[in-house]
């Protein structure tokens, strides 16, 4: 079972946002709480009615699903990957100042 810590909410919430609709409506909700909200498994429960061991299983299965999915599929890496890239190609175009703006363009849209 994935440990929820500070330093890889960040990465579960990317996932999420990558992969959330393939999860179950109840566990998209409850994931979006907790992820894009920021709300406290007690919020959570105390909103939906359901215990607070019901919302840590539910966003626990959720993060192993989540992570099964990036390791098929692999897309926040390539991500990663792609930013990485351009943001090279950003710095070596600091002498073109149109190819830095269209590489900064296109890393915010990513």
């Amino acid at each position: 079972m994935p440990k929820i810590e500070l330093e890889n909410f960040v990465e579960y919430g990317q996932l999420f946002e990558i992969y959330g609709k393939l999860l179950s409506f109840d566990r998209q909700k409850i994931c979006e709480e907790y992820f894009s909200f920021n709300m406290t498994i007690a919020e959570i429960s105390d909103e939906k009615k359901i215990s607070r061991q019901a919302v840590f299983d539910a966003i626990h299965k959720s993060c192993e699903k989540l992570e099964e999915f990036e390791k098929t599929l692999g897309i926040l890496q390539n991500r990663r990957k792609l930013t990485d890239q351009l943001e090279t190609i950003a710095v070596l175009a600091q002498d073109s100042p149109k190819i830095k703006e269209k590489v900064e363009k296109i890393l915010k849209e990513i």
